[in-house]
């Protein structure tokens, strides 16, 4: 198994910045994934959407390659194992409120309507897993230390986004460690831990419905917690880094003078 750590990268930040920014770009504008499906398009030998899934599933194992190159196994399966979870979950919810509200798919064939809910799902498999990459590929502490050499207005505003950036950080790292208590509480992750009983009859909507219910509160609640309670100290610690720089900022002009 690949032991390596995430945020090994020893080449400069505005360089890792670029290159994320690079893998992001099909994303971002469409670009070249866009021009490729239309060469699939017109060899005739692939319908339009069939060429839009090869292309994106083509560009979702070089998204998944990277990430497994810079942060490892292990965190290249947990991001995949909650980016197919969300990817499902919304799929699924939004074939059953089609289902029954017509209407949020006026104007679409049963086939569009189909291909936007494939099309939002491998979005979703390709850009969590990068979009946590990305954001565990920089240091907080070396961007909060940055900013506190800037100035006026501009010191304020970076050190809001500094402490921004590590809620992110932190609300991953948060996640996925709920994830294996999860584990722990439901072996079976979708399913009651008693549904094999004789009193637990998991499949009538009533007793699965409140189950759903639980689950969804919990997770919510959990996340809300763990997510905002370190906040106090972070302000803290960022606070403590702005004034250690006024101060080292003042007496350096001190000595000067």
């Amino acid at each position: 198994m690949n032991t390596r750590t995430e945020n090994k990268w020893t080449v400069p930040w505005w360089l890792k910045l670029t290159l994320l920014l690079m893998l992001g770009l099909p994303g971002f504008s469409g670009w070249p994934n866009t021009g490729v499906v239309r060469q699939l398009q017109a060899t005739g030998l692939f319908t339009p959407e069939i060429a839009h899934v090869i292309v994106w599933v083509a560009y979702a194992g070089c998204v998944w390659l990277v990430v497994l190159f810079c942060a490892g196994t292990t965190k290249l399966l947990n991001y995949l194992g909650a980016a197919f979870v969300l990817a499902l979950t919304v799929a699924m919810l939004g074939a059953i409120l089609r289902g029954l509200f017509p209407l949020l798919a006026a104007g679409l064939s049963r086939e569009a309507t189909s291909f936007k809910l494939i099309r939002i799902f491998i979005n979703i498999i390709i850009f969590l897993p990068y979009s946590i990459l990305f954001i565990n590929s920089f240091s907080a502490k070396k961007l909060i230390d940055r900013v506190a050499h800037l100035d006026g207005r501009y010191r304020t505003i970076g050190l809001h986004l500094a402490l921004a950036f590590r809620v992110f950080q932190h609300t991953g790292e948060v996640v996925f460690n709920l994830f294996q208590i999860w584990t722990e509480e439901y072996p079976e992750k979708i399913l009651p831990r008693n549904h094999n009983t004789r009193n637990f009859r998991w499949y009538k909507p009533g007793n699965l419905l409140v189950w759903v219910w639980g689950c969804i509160h919990a997770w919510i609640f959990a996340c809300i917690i763990h997510t905002f309670e370190p906040i106090p100290a972070m302000v803290a610690e960022v606070e403590r880094i702005d004034r250690t720089k006024k101060n080292n900022h003042k007496d350096t002009k001190d000595t000067k003078a």
